[in-house]
């Protein structure tokens, strides 16, 4: 039986006139990289359409000709054997 491999989920978020905010964690499965990788990917998709369905509500409104023009955040993620 080999060494066992580890797996590394490496994630950094990126806001709007923020520094990056990374993290890292270790998992002993890609499967459960993969897993932690795809919850943290659907964070950012929830976080764009938050930020979208509010633009429209605010373009919506009569006088209302402004909205936010500060983007949602984004992220890197990336599953690698450690």
């Amino acid at each position: 039986m080999g060494p066992s491999t580890t797996y590394v989920l490496l994630v950094t978020w990126f806001a709007f006139n923020q520094p990056p905010v990374s993290s890292q964690t270790t998992f002993h499965s890609a499967a459960a990289c993969n897993a932690a990788r795809a919850a943290v990917m659907a964070d950012q998709a929830r976080l764009q359409a938050a930020q979208d369905q509010h633009d429209v509500q605010v373009r919506g409104q009569p006088g209302l000709v402004a909205y936010n023009p500060i983007p949602a955040p984004t992220v890197s993620a990336v599953c690698a054997p450690e």
